[in-house]
């Protein structure tokens, strides 16, 4: 009787070893890619990471997850297997009036690199950006500055050197952002990026490579609005932009830019508005079509 208990107390305390012991298994990976970590979670989140922000990582249930608030708790807001209504939630509850506040401006516009002077001009550690000497894909003083101290995240990106510089300019800037307050990252967003003109803006940075697409006038002569949302829809994230910006003439309304840029159809009721040439024409129906189909597929409710 004495030797059953003693096998039955050794088979139970090795059985509640080995259920630990695959309870805390990892179930993430780590592949460092140039500057910057990617976190491969088992069936779940993939998160990446810049050594140099202070992020360090929490392992929870054999998960991997960024301290974003670096307070070596695993908070919902950071919790990516929870909704992200509940995640929100938790995160607007830990924000000051000054975070929240700084989530509703908006950059000037951002020319990478910082011109040396006047419009788009920024500076460098106090200095203008200077050729063969600046790295053009570092962040300006100014940009630091309305990042942290005015708690800022929605930037307007114009114009670029080339992508590349543009790709690594966003990872510093994401890696600044993880580094400070709440780990909140920054949202980019850019004026409309398609045209027929090589030098418009993005387009110029990349040899008139990107998204060479009619105008809004040459949009409208497909009368073809559902094909004409798709490119709305899909074309702003494959060039990295992920937020709209809001309509901001009283007379326009619905979505028009490939980019997502507005939200909004441009009526063009007055001719000598500069903006006249964004109109889709002059047939109310045709604006109303395009904006239609535009609408239902952001919106298919």
């Amino acid at each position: 009787m004495k030797l059953f208990c003693k096998t039955y107390v050794v088979f139970y305390s090795s059985l509640a070893l080995l259920t630990s012991s695959c309870e805390t298994a990892p179930k993430f990976s780590e592949e460092v890619k140039g500057d910057h970590t990617i976190v491969r979670n088992t069936d779940g989140a993939t998160l990446g990471y810049h050594p140099e922000s202070g992020i360090k990582l929490l392992t929870v249930d054999g998960f991997a997850f960024k301290d974003l608030n670096k307070n070596g708790t695993l908070d919902s807001y950071e919790d990516w297997r929870l909704p992200v209504e509940e995640r929100a939630k938790d995160l607007a509850s830990k924000m000051t009036i000054e975070q929240i506040a700084g989530l509703m401006l908006y950059s000037g516009h951002q020319s990478i690199p910082a011109r040396p002077q006047g419009y788009f001009s920024g500076t460098y550690n106090g200095e203008p950006y200077t050729e063969g000497k600046t790295d053009p894909s570092d962040l300006t003083d100014q940009q630091k500055k309305f990042l942290e101290a005015d708690n800022l995240r929605h930037v307007l990106i114009t114009t670029v050197q080339s992508p590349e510089v543009a790709a690594q300019w966003n990872n510093k800037l994401q890696a600044f952002c993880e580094s400070i307050g709440l780990g909140i990252p920054a949202n980019n967003s850019s004026d409309p990026r398609h045209g027929t003109v090589a030098r418009m803006e993005y387009d110029a940075a990349s040899g008139g490579d990107i998204s060479m697409w009619p105008s809004s006038l040459g949009m409208a002569a497909t009368f073809n609005p559902i094909w004409f949302g798709s490119l709305v829809k899909l074309l702003p994230r494959n060039i990295g932009h992920w937020e709209s910006l809001r309509p901001y003439h009283r007379k326009s309304i619905l979505p028009r830019n490939l980019d997502g840029h507005v939200l909004m159809v441009l009526l063009g009721k007055v001719p000598s508005w500069r903006r006249i040439w964004h109109v889709h024409t002059r047939m109310d129906f045709n604006r109303q079509q395009m904006g239609t189909g535009v609408l239902k597929v952001l919106m298919p409710w």
